[in-house]
């Protein structure tokens, strides 16, 4: 993505941030809908487009847990494994997605690129617990490991977005 292409997406908004340093957030957001992660180019153009530093603008990638800084699968799930989730039976979700997936018990990336699993720290769905997250997108729960397999099954045919919006 270059700084041009994200300076016309942080324009418009511009006048909605009492403090320029807050459109760094939305322009890495931005830039990351293309590939899914940012590279160093990425960071560079948003640099750029944004007038900060390139440290600057790495610091605040580095910092959000949905800012992607390696590749990531075609598809991010974010499996809750706070209190209310835990205590309706998210370890044996996590552990059945990890271990399905072929994956540590830290997640990551399937062998074929499709999902990429992570941990969320409460996704707002206690009601719902155990509760997964589908692109930062659609919140599903409660799931037994069974109805998250069959999930899995669903993302690792579904065509990849056109944009990766996380």
């Amino acid at each position: 993505m270059t700084a041009d292409q994200i300076r016309a997406h942080i324009e418009p908004i511009r006048d909605e941030f009492a403090e320029s340093r807050s459109l760094v957030l939305p322009a890495l957001k931005y830039a990351q809908t293309e590939k899914g992660h940012l590279t160093r180019d990425d960071l560079d153009a948003v640099a750029e487009a944004t007038g900060f530093s390139p440290a600057y603008v790495e610091s605040v990638a580095s910092f959000y847990d949905r800012l992607y800084l390696e590749p990531t699968g075609t598809r991010v799930v974010s499996v809750c494994v706070t209190l209310s989730c835990m205590l309706r039976g998210a370890d044996e979700v996590w552990e059945h997605l990890c271990e399905r997936e072929g994956l540590s018990h830290h997640g990551g990336t399937s062998e074929d690129g499709r999902v990429t699993i992570q941990e969320a720290q409460c996704l707002g769905y206690c009601d719902h617990a155990p509760c997964i997250q589908v692109d930062a997108d659609e919140t599903l729960g409660p799931l037994t490991p069974e109805a998250a397999s069959q999930l899995m099954d669903d993302l690792h045919v579904a065509p990849a977005p056109e944009e990766f919006w996380r």
